[in-house]
């Protein structure tokens, strides 16, 4: 199966993106801004604020940067702003920083055609992966990629990780094992269209053991058999190397502008 274009993949990852946090956000009190310019979430949790898919005119932008952000200046609590290759204008990011924003964060939008696994090489006989359905086996889940990520002291995510995506069935939660013991862990978002691999994460003392590339070749399956044609993920820059090996291929960057009041709070992004 042929991979999509690199524009085509990009507004790809875009909208699963969207949708990924329009699930994770879409709690009581999440206040949604569309125009068909852009979008805007904004939560009671102060890390999780975001813009993103904006669609702006070069001759108005800047007037809608300062109308986006405007509700969050006023009550000030942080926002992110993100921006990729389907973002317009074209100099969208220099126009954030002229309005007080700072690039925070650069990730890597990648695209996998789902049709054919990747040749990985010989797995280890005793290395596989199940799915974590109950309560007990989502919540042993949600403390190893957090773990995985060095968030283990972040007890807000707890419930996010544990509840979201349940009832809709959208959210996929995948653990590795290895002679028994759980070593790794990844999440497969099931959106509307589009299937995402996000959270994969494994602690330092089961890194090197082929846990991440079962993972991911087992979300590439699940996202097959779910009748997706493509897998989109958001990689930061120090696993890019391991998804290219894996047959994802770039759809350019997505640069995470911040605006932060100086009120000492942290930003945590999941991805």
């Amino acid at each position: 199966m042929a991979e999509p274009t690199m524009a085509t993949g990009a507004c790809l990852v875009e909208e699963e993106l969207m949708q990924y946090f329009l699930t994770v956000d879409g709690q009581p009190g999440t206040r949604v801004l569309e125009d068909g310019a852009a979008v805007s979430v904004r939560t009671p949790h102060v890390d999780r604020n975001r813009i993103f898919r904006a669609r702006l005119s070069p001759d108005t932008a800047d007037d809608e940067i300062a109308r986006l952000l405007q509700p969050f200046r006023r009550d000030l609590v942080p926002v992110t702003w993100y921006v990729d290759e389907c973002s317009t204008p074209s100099d969208l990011g220099a126009r954030l920083v002229r309005q007080g924003m700072e690039l925070r964060y650069l990730w890597t939008g990648m695209v996998r055609a789902v049709g054919e696994q990747p040749a990985v090489g010989a797995i280890p006989s005793d290395l596989h992966v199940t799915e974590a359905v109950t309560v007990q086996e989502r919540e042993a889940w949600m403390h190893l990629v957090l773990e995985g990520f060095g968030l283990a002291q972040f007890h807000d995510l707890e419930p996010l990780l544990v509840e979201t995506g349940v009832a809709s069935g959208r959210w996929h939660r995948l653990t590795a094992f290895q002679d028994g013991t759980a070593i790794g862990g990844a999440l497969l978002f099931a959106g509307d269209g589009v299937a995402g691999l996000h959270w994969l994460g494994v602690p330092q003392m089961f890194r090197k053991r082929g846990a991440g590339v079962l993972l991911t070749c087992e979300s590439i399956a699940v996202a097959a058999r779910l009748g997706y044609t493509s897998l989109v993920l958001q990689a930061n820059p120090d696993v890019v190397q391991l998804y290219l090996r894996l047959g994802f291929v770039t759809t350019g960057d997505i640069a995470l502008f911040d605006w932060r009041p100086g009120i000492g709070s942290l930003t945590v992004e999941p991805d």
